[in-house]
């Protein structure tokens, strides 16, 4: 017969688990239990509005922070909602009972609407964390219209007592009890700001400015502290007395800012207020080149602040370049460079995603591996996709302007996001043979010649370069547009994309030509040059055997005497030489030597190959063709030696020397 019964804890050990592996960094300690304050004063602020009395003339809402390094003790106090006796049993007393999540469980079993405020703790673990700093913590607090107050107090030790006292004001004060100055620090323990962790700080008051401005700067009410403050005598007009008294008051300051400009409408916001935030956020000292602020609701709900910088950050295209975008949940610092929430390709964004009902998991350190982050990833790349590719209609300058900035990193896309290739298409700007500024696909496309079938487009290392590109010569003839792509990710772009606008993308530089406008009479002439050139043809097939492919007639030739290209399926020469830079070994590609029968030294090499068929000056001749295909084309070349020294004996030859 079976029964069913219930597991059995042993809670010191299960304390001390959740205490020493819940958390990455102590810092957060802070954020935790700032967090269950600010819950607590949303908790009263909604039920003080069906009862005014909880509030009794104290309506003031803020968090107070005691930092005291003569007692090495830190204070937290608030004036929210507070506890009764029973509910610090519930909810401290019980571990992982979220008494935030069981007051929204609360209002919905009420049916709650959209009033029901947005409250940060869920799982009901962040109060124990300041066990990770604390040898001792008690926690004092009375209920919002309750006749009593609670005294709590704990070890961390898996037991704690506690008792009823008389009537107090409304909130909790939480004192964390610092472990002694003198107790161990392990060995290399670190921080989040990697810096050597020392117990001592957190009853420093600039250490506790330092963590509440990083972690909960934006929570909604104000978090204050008191601080000296010196004062010196001054005249009727202001001016500082120069010799006069001066004395030290403690003045209440509020260290956060509270102020979380992404929660307001944007057309509230200034474009000042953008940059200024921008500039805090980035620590750069320019102002932003864009800027995108949007809200999504449905299924998720998370607004995001985005920004476009003006410069390619000096990391962009290191191997390790700090990226990504700040996660806050509520408000709440979650962490910064968040790099699943935004695209590679879009790594130069800056700025943050503020979810409203993104789970928080029990280690809010991994919170970014939520089956949610993608989603948001994803939503993030389409509208800074199509955000740009409404720029560039309504601002070409400068959406331009931000192109050559950024546009290598933008065009990674066609590598990393292959399924978005066509709507990076779209924004993407190149140069071509049309003119010396930017264009788009879609005007190339849009420039085709009555019989061209694809569009064409030639890659290399400089852009000079490939303006005079011998390959190009045909192209210009006939009036046909092609692309000149000198960036080495281009090569990865054109594989991706493989056409647009209905339209094959081929290489200018790569098999035989077809998709050109052609007449018959030009495809009858090229027949009978390949008849007449036969014979220098195959000797220079022979010379170079070891070098290239094979010699032909080329198409594209109209003023060069020769070029180089690829065969139709084979790796470009710019994308041979990227690959063995990156240190890969690439198998040997033999190219195809193209050469140009209407230009006079080919006809002058086809008169000698006829007249004598064994004249060795031919060998150094097709080394010096191969030679020139490569100079044009910006290749190194093997043996540049030899190559100056036939080119000094032709010349002495040619002046009868």
């Amino acid at each position: 017969m079976s029964e069913t019964r219930q597991f059995q804890a042993y809670t010191k050990k299960l304390l001390d688990l959740m205490i020493h592996s819940i958390y990455a960094h102590k810092d957060v300690f802070v954020r935790e239990l700032i967090s269950n304050a600010s819950d607590a004063i949303d908790k009263v602020r909604f039920e003080a509005l069906t009862n005014s009395e909880l509030l009794e003339g104290d309506g003031d809402f803020k968090i107070k922070l005691f930092p005291n390094a003569e007692k090495h003790t830190l204070s937290i106090s608030d004036n929210g909602i507070g506890m009764t006796y029973d509910e610090v049993i519930e909810h401290i007393g019980t571990i992982a009972r979220s008494g935030s999540e069981a007051f929204a469980e609360k209002l919905k079993a009420a049916g709650g609407d959209a009033a029901t405020p947005d409250l940060i703790g869920q799982f009901g673990v962040g109060f124990y964390s300041a066990f990770m700093v604390a040898k001792k913590v008690t926690l004092h607090t009375c209920k919002a219209g309750a006749d009593h107050s609670v005294r709590w107090e704990s070890l961390g030790d898996g037991e704690y007592t506690i008792e009823k006292g008389d009537k107090t004001r409304r909130g909790t004060t939480i004192t964390l009890y610092l472990r002694d100055k003198e107790a161990p620090r392990v060995e290399g323990e670190e921080d989040e700001d990697h810096e050597v962790f020392n117990q001592d700080s957190y009853s420093d008051t600039w250490t506790i400015k330092r963590i509440v401005k990083k972690y909960s700067d934006f929570i909604a009410f104000p978090i204050v502290m008191d601080v000296e403050k010196h004062e010196h005598e001054r005249d009727e007009e202001g001016n500082v007395v120069e010799g006069g008294k001066s004395e030290t008051k403690i003045v209440e300051e509020q260290i956060n800012s509270g102020k979380a400009l992404w929660t307001r409408q944007s057309s509230s916001i200034e474009k000042e207020e953008y940059s200024a935030f921008y500039k805090h956020l980035s620590r750069d000292w320019t102002d932003p080149a864009d800027t995108l602020h949007f809200h999504v609701e449905g299924a998720q709900e998370w607004t995001a602040l985005l920004f476009v910088p003006e410069k390619a950050p000096f990391d962009l295209y290191s191997r390790e370049p700090k990226r990504g975008l700040q996660l806050y949940i509520k408000r709440v610092f979650i962490g910064e460079d968040i790099k699943e929430l935004v695209p590679e390709h879009f790594r130069f964004l800056k700025g943050l995603v503020d979810s409203a009902d993104l789970p928080l998991n029990v280690s809010r350190e991994t919170v970014q591996q939520d089956r949610q982050v993608p989603l948001i990833r994803k939503r993030i790349a389409t509208k800074v996709t199509s955000h740009f590719k409404d720029m560039l209609s309504k601002d070409r300058a400068g959406y331009e302007k931000l192109w050559v900035e950024l546009g290598q990193c933008i065009k990674e896309g066609f590598h990393y996001e292959p399924a978005s290739k066509d709507k990076l298409a779209d924004i993407v700007l190149v140069r071509s043979t049309h003119g010396p500024g930017w264009t788009t696909l879609a005007e190339v496309a849009a420039r085709k010649q009555e019989g061209q079938t694809a569009i064409y487009y030639l890659t290399g290392d400089k852009l000079d370069v490939l303006q005079n590109a011998p390959q190009l010569e045909v192209f210009r003839k006939r009036d046909v547009e092609v692309l000149l792509l000198p960036d080495p990710v281009d090569e990865i772009m054109v594989a991706a994309l493989e056409k647009y606008a209905d339209l094959p993308i081929k290489s200018a530089a790569k098999g035989e030509l077809d998709g050109l406008p052609e007449s018959a009479e030009a495809a009858e002439h090229k027949k009978e040059q390949e008849g007449t050139y036969k014979p220098l043809v195959e000797r220079l097939s022979k010379l170079l055997a070891d070098q290239v492919k094979e010699v032909r007639i080329s198409e594209r030739l109209t003023d060069s005497a020769v070029c180089l290209v690829s065969e139709e399926n084979g790796l470009s020469a710019q994308y041979e030489r990227m690959l063995q830079a990156m240190g890969q070994d690439v198998p040997v590609q033999k190219r195809v030597l193209e050469v140009n029968p209407d230009h006079g030294l080919i006809q002058a090499l086809a008169a000698l190959a006829e007249r004598d068929k064994s004249d060795e000056r031919l060998g150094d001749y097709a080394e010096m063709l191969l030679d020139q295909a490569l100079l044009a084309e910006g290749a190194p070349l093997k043996n540049p030696a030899k190559f100056a020294q036939r080119i000094a004996g032709v010349m002495a030859a040619a002046v009868g020397h």
